[in-house]
């Protein structure tokens, strides 16, 4: 490992808090004597901040080497989902080539396809399983939540994401040790979120100790709750678990101290000698990894141009300026929040970034552009609440209540009906009467609403109440949440 390549792209105050950083990893580490013999975790998305995080973390694996003569075994892994595609790949292999851990024994890159562990390579497949799963949980999600952006494509994923930590710290004996750039408050921030949640599901105090194994233990039971409102606990796959019967209980390691994650700070080394590419649909908003919210953009869009009666640009304008909003919350470069506006900036620049959306929707889940305005609407949900409005501003040639009869009764059978009704939403019979007995979350502003749904939302900080047009409403006028990425 040649530590000089990336010091030569760190400052010497940089150096200096890898030097210091180096020192208390070393004493956080079971056996201080032979390095060599601790394992060390660190989850790795894809994205840019991550991305310098591994080098950060390389670097001090290789200062721990100069100065000890051995060094700690460090084990990567990646949590794939359908919104990453292969230039989230592309970049992570080109991280991995910089830092020459490819043939390195003393580190492993993983990538975690849902159930799946494997050995990290740039062109594997996505397996069709995942796939299919991330596809249900967004219109299953989003039948539910009327496609808010968070609801519909983030629960899930960070529920995906634990799993994939907690499979990660098991596998191969475990690990000792878990690097994390989150602070402490922040850390006490999730467990605090964990709690309230088990709480607002009504989930039993669960027994166990205290370490990171507990933790996910409670999310295990988070989880169950969550999907079974979602899928009914009859129909929850393993896939919607956490795992938490690790071998042993890892610490955790802060390196939020010693380093930056201003990507404008270490531009050069993400760019030059990381070689990171900004993908034109991986980096969206404030994601550099996921194509995602380029579609929470695409909903609002077509939000407004339908559920709303106003125009595709209006609602992609609202999403834009909270979205940017948020670019600047998390101090990104001015020259990548001009690009992000640049690509918003008038109608033939958002009708491009639409086209793009509507094949992203198709490649990543199989969504039609049909199927969105469906889930947009949610009409099959609670004993079809919004179906005759959706049928009447769709102009949906069906019968109201031929589609209550089909949904209502597991005895009702019309195969043109349910062919239909499939094509329209993306979801099977099964999961359409799921949907039907399900209750829509719309509560979302309600402080007092006892839907512990509903909750999840009111307590994430990405989000904003805006007032919008509704050209359908007497007054005019909506009040309405608005999340995102």
């Amino acid at each position: 490992m040649d530590i000089k390549k990336i010091e030569s792209y760190l400052s010497d105050s940089a150096v200096e808090s890898a030097v210091e950083c180096a020192r208390r990893l070393i004493q956080s580490l079971p056996d201080q004597n032979t390095i060599s013999n601790n394992r060390v975790l660190l989850a790795y998305g894809g994205g840019k901040d991550s991305s310098y995080m591994v080098a950060w973390v390389r670097y001090i694996q290789g200062v721990i080497l100069a100065e000890k003569g051995g060094t700690f075994r460090l084990r990567i892994i990646t949590n794939r989902h359908a919104g990453m595609n292969h230039m989230v790949m592309k970049n992570i292999d080109g991280v991995y080539r910089a830092l020459g851990v490819y043939g390195d024994a003393t580190v492993e890159c993983l990538i975690c396809d849902g159930l799946l562990i494997r050995r990290f390579e740039r062109f594997l497949e996505v397996p069709e399983e995942l796939k299919l799963k991330n596809r249900t949980d967004v219109l299953m999600s989003g039948h539910l939540f009327q496609a808010d952006a968070r609801s519909t494509f983030c629960n899930a994923c960070n529920l995906s994401m634990m799993n994939s930590f907690g499979m990660g710290a098991h596998l191969d004996g475990g690990v000792d040790v878990i690097v994390t750039g989150d602070s402490t408050k922040e850390q006490t921030a999730y467990y605090a979120w964990v709690r309230h949640l088990s709480r607002v599901f009504g989930i039993q105090s669960v027994e166990g100790g205290r370490g990171f194994s507990q933790f996910l233990k409670v999310l295990d039971s988070v989880a169950g709750a969550y999907f079974g409102r979602i899928y009914g606990l009859d129909n929850l796959a393993a896939e919607h678990r956490v795992f938490y019967e690790l071998i042993r209980d890892p610490v955790f390691f802060n390196i939020y101290q010693d380093t930056r994650y201003d990507s404008g700070d270490h531009w050069r080394l993400l760019t030059e000698f990381l070689g990171f590419d900004f993908d034109e649909l991986m980096f969206s908003f404030s994601e550099s990894d996921c194509g995602n919210p380029t579609l929470m953009a695409h909903i609002r869009g077509l939000r407004a141009e339908t559920l709303l009666g106003r125009s595709y640009v209006e609602g992609v304008r609202e999403y834009v300026n909270f979205a940017i909003g948020l670019m600047r919350q998390k101090y990104f470069p001015p020259s990548l929040i001009a690009e992000m506006e640049a690509r918003y900036r008038n109608k033939s620049s958002i009708d491009r970034q639409r086209a793009r959306a509507a094949t992203f929707a198709k490649e990543a889940f199989d969504l039609s552009t049909e199927q969105i305005i469906c889930m947009i609407y949610s009409p099959f949900t609670e004993f079809g609440k919004n179906l005759e409005r959706y049928l009447s501003q769709q102009k949906i040639a069906l019968s109201a209540a031929e589609v209550h009869a089909l949904l209502g009764c597991n005895d009702c059978a019309c195969p043109m009906l349910k062919e239909k009704l499939e094509k329209l939403s993306g979801l099977s019979l099964e999961q359409l009467r799921q949907c039907y007995g399900n209750c829509l979350v719309v509560s979302l502003l309600e402080p007092k609403a006892h839907d512990p749904l509903s909750k999840i939302l009111q307590r994430d900080p990405h989000k904003a109440v805006i007032e919008v047009t509704n050209n359908y409403s007497v007054s005019g006028r909506a009040i309405e949440i608005i999340s995102g990425r």
